[in-house]
């Protein structure tokens, strides 16, 4: 096993969470010697139960301690990678072309760390192109960010707001 503590874990895992008709979105692992935690992000079609989870990580925890991959004190976190998903990925990032994201850069482009936007396209060398809010279409390296996340978007449901409780009627 070569490569970071993540390409090692999901190595590791990839097994364990396609026995459970899962597949692993993505591992994060980050802290130092008493705060380091890694998070095992799951999936499948038809959505991630918190018991699934729960029996997954019973299987997930054993195997990491035998295989040692990780220095003595961490926490393990097993979930669904929720509405405001990180994409790991250049293909999970094409997938969602059209939405809403947000992104953190290694590098500062255009003098800036942070973005937030419509993904309007990826493209195959890596890629994405962002219709920021602020600096208008930014183009980013996948490589150059560190974190992008989904922004969830929510339907109206077009009811009026609830009068307050302080509202004095005549």
């Amino acid at each position: 096993m070569a490569g970071t503590i993540e390409e090692k874990v999901l190595e590791l895992v990839a097994p364990l969470v396609e026995s459970f008709d899962l597949s692993v979105w993505g591992i994060r692992f980050h802290g130092g010697n008493d705060h380091a935690t890694l998070q095992v992000f799951v999936d499948s079609d038809e959505g991630v139960s918190a018991d699934k989870c729960g029996e997954l990580m019973d299987v997930i925890s054993p195997a990491l301690d035998a295989a040692d991959l990780i220095g003595p004190k961490y926490m393990l976190e097993v979930s669904s990678p929720g509405l405001d998903r990180i994409l790991f990925t250049l293909e999970q990032a094409k997938k969602y072309v059209g939405s809403q994201i947000k992104a953190e850069l290694r590098i500062p482009t255009q003098g800036r760390h942070k973005l937030q936007g419509l993904l309007t396209e990826v493209t195959d060398d890596g890629l994405l192109k962002i219709q920021d809010k602020i600096s208008d279409l930014m183009e980013v390296a996948f490589t150059n960010i560190s974190v992008a996340r989904v922004v969830p978007e929510f339907p109206s449901n077009n009811k009026k707001a609830p009068k307050s409780a302080s509202t004095k009627r005549s």
